[in-house]
This record gives structure tokens, sequence and C-alpha cells, in this order.
């Protein structure tokens, strides 16, 4: 768990963050030609609904802290209900590196 701690994560530019009807999302843009028929059904963008705490953890996701500082913040805005506080912290952001939603500096380098 602790190598993943100094990982930086950064969003990608290109997904934005929208609250639609009092929920927030991040809308994904679908550019790819197998696409075709979801955007056809959908719209122009992927829908993934972010929860309080998500949306929270997604605006610190600048490219300027470390998970562990992201953690600490989280730790102070929303206390025990962010536990077990890293373990879901890194799972949601390996989640969010996927899906190319965020982009993890120190990754590569630690992966050699």
């Amino acid at each position: 768990m602790d190598e993943y701690l100094a990982l930086i994560p950064k969003r990608n530019d290109e997904i934005e963050l929208r609250k639609i009807n009092g929920k927030y999302y991040l809308l994904i843009p679908m550019k790819s030609k197998l696409d075709f028929f979801a955007r056809k059904l959908h719209g122009e963008y992927r829908r993934l609904e972010l929860d309080e705490l998500g949306t929270f953890v997604w605006d610190l996701c600048d490219g300027t802290r470390t998970i562990e500082q992201i953690g600490k913040k989280v730790k102070e805005r929303f206390g025990e209900e962010a536990e077990p506080l890293y373990e879901r912290l890194v799972t949601f952001i390996l989640e969010l590196y996927k899906r190319n939603l965020v982009l993890l500096g120190g990754w590569d380098e630690q992966r050699d």
C-alpha cells in the first residue's frame, strides 16, 4: 500500500465534472468510431456519477498532491466516514487510472 501513497494523480483534461439534477458526474467524451451507437443513444458523453467523497477527491487530483496528501485532506473533511481511508482512496484512484480519467505521476518510475 505504501508504494501508492507517493503517486501524484492528475485529472485528464478531457474529462469534465458537471452537476446535473443535483448530482455530480464525470463527463467522458465518446470519440471512438466504436462509440457511434452509444452516441446516438446517450449523446456525446458517458457519465460516471460521483458521490460527495468522490467529487472531493476528483477536485484534489490536480497534479500537485500525492495520494497521501489527498488522504489527509479527505480525513480532515470526512473523518471516520472515509475509513478505511487509504484502501478506499487508492482503489478509487486506481480505478480512475484504469479508465484513463487520471494520470499517475511517479507510477512508471516505480514500476521500472
